[in-house]
């Protein structure tokens, strides 16, 4: 009495190799694969490694760049606001040699001898007091278009910053 049949072993040997077939190709597979990610880690490791400090490189080139920038941005408000004082000067000298030439009295005279800034200073302060332009002018013997434009020039300064 056999416990198995000759048939059974065959079929029993059958299946084991067809198992072991199957396992041989999934671990090739596996390997193959497993060597290619290891390949492509590999590479891509390789790559980094290269481009970080090109990546460093320009980061430092744009935060230089950036302070460059804001340096010069700074500069050119200064010099935009000197160059308005200037223009402010200039205006106000026209307009009192306009005045003078239109009305040389010698309460021209007085006011053309006295300092230019001073002068605007004083616009502005009385102007932030609440004086109007025409009492302002009168006080200081100026033109009202003279202290209308301080005033102007003064207010479209205040609104750019």
């Amino acid at each position: 009495m056999e416990i198995f049949s000759l048939k059974f072993w065959i079929f029993f040997q059958m299946l084991v190799d067809v198992f072991l077939v199957v396992m041989v190709i999934y671990f090739l597979r596996n390997m193959r694969a497993g060597w290619h990610r290891e390949a492509t880690t590999a590479a891509s490791e390789r790559i980094i490694t290269m481009l970080e400090p090109l990546l460093n490189e320009a980061d430092r080139t744009t935060r230089t760049f950036t302070n460059q920038l804001n340096e010069k941005k700074s500069l050119i408000r200064d010099l935009n606001e000197k160059l308005d004082s200037r223009i402010i000067s200039l205006n106000l000298l026209l307009n009192r040699s306009e005045a003078w030439l239109q009305d040389p009295s010698p309460k021209m005279a007085v006011a053309a001898k006295t300092n230019v800034c001073d002068q605007q200073e004083s616009i502005i302060q009385m102007h932030a007091k609440g004086l109007n332009a025409a009492t302002i002018a009168r006080k200081l013997s100026m033109s009202q278009g003279e202290v209308d434009l301080v005033i102007n020039l003064k207010q479209k300064f205040q609104s750019m910053q």
